[in-house]
């Protein structure tokens, strides 16, 4: 006989989950582009809609007086206050009343493929944002620096072909970042195809990514894709971007990572277990971002 009420799903299946959860993290924690991206901001699970507040000096800064002279001018503060509802990612699937005389551990698979599209779903969100939940995305940022991009006129050549020079491009896309970033951590972004150029042979028969490496503080020993690099194919092929890493410039901020819950027995006989969490991406500062059109050699 099933040792429950029949009402829900027993404890020790959560705490399985749970501890599957946990396990599946620490596998694929390189993989969750937008916590790699992005600084993590973890705020109370109570919390409904993030603010920040953005302060910006006025006046006309420090000066040099003289001894016995009568200063002019002092400086302000002006205030700007953004609010950002924290967005709930989920999945789910369902267990049927007779599979729970079965060890929890069968339904792992299940809850591993709920938790992948979860975090599929965040990072497209990171990547290409939702105007109609007035989420900005990377791709839009970078589209909006003021300081411009490298479009395919300014690069050395497309990314594949024989003229290509991904040093060169990286260069001129670092001159167009904000300059009180340029000393963040900086990561070169993009989809997986365009990034396997980079390890392609120079005319001195090395690979690009070991000059580059540098250009990002690394070192040309070390593995690209565990330090500077990092892919998503949710990018479209054609277009790599330099990202900033800085709360300043852009923060994932995070209420409640992802779980399982349970809901009442549904017709059938069916058990919904729902797998969900709440977060949002946040994005401050376009010039933190650069775009670099590296064309396509298909």
């Amino acid at each position: 006989m099933i040792q429950n009420d029949g009402l829900s799903i027993p404890d020790n299946y959560l705490e399985e989950w749970s501890r599957e959860i946990a396990r599946w993290v620490n596998v694929n924690l390189d993989n969750m582009f937008e916590r790699n991206v992005m600084p993590v901001r973890k705020v109370d699970e109570a919390v409904q809609i993030d603010v920040v507040v953005d302060y910006d000096r006025t006046g006309p800064g420090a000066k040099v007086v003289a001894k016995g002279s009568t200063p002019t001018g002092r400086t302000g503060i002006k205030q700007t206050t953004t609010k950002q509802d924290i967005l709930q990612f989920m999945d789910w699937f369902s267990v049927h009343e007779k599979d729970l005389k079965s060890n929890p551990a069968m339904f792992n698979r299940y809850v591993d493929i709920c938790l992948d599209n979860v975090h599929r779903l965040e990072d497209s969100l990171t990547i290409n944002g939702d105007a109609s939940l007035g989420i900005t995305g990377i791709v839009a940022a970078a589209q909006a620096n003021a300081n411009g991009k490298i479009a395919a006129a300014d690069n050395a050549g497309v990314w594949g072909s024989g003229t290509q020079d991904p040093h060169a491009d990286i260069v001129k896309a670092k001159r167009l970042l904000d300059g009180n970033y340029k000393s963040n951590p900086l990561f070169l972004i993009g989809n997986s195809l365009d990034m396997e150029f980079l390890f392609n042979l120079d005319s001195m028969r090395q690979p690009f990514y070991k000059t580059i490496a540098p250009l990002f503080r690394a070192s040309p020993d070390a593995d690209p894709y565990g330090t500077w690099l990092k892919i998503n194919d949710g990018f479209t092929e054609g277009k790599v971007y330099l990202a900033v890493k800085n709360p300043v410039v852009a923060e994932f901020v995070v209420s409640e990572n992802p779980y399982p819950d349970r809901l009442p027995k549904a017709a059938g006989g069916n058990f919904p277990v729902e797998l969900k969490g709440w977060a949002v991406p946040r994005i401050y500062k376009n010039e933190g971002f650069v775009e670099i059109e590296v064309g396509t050699t298909s």
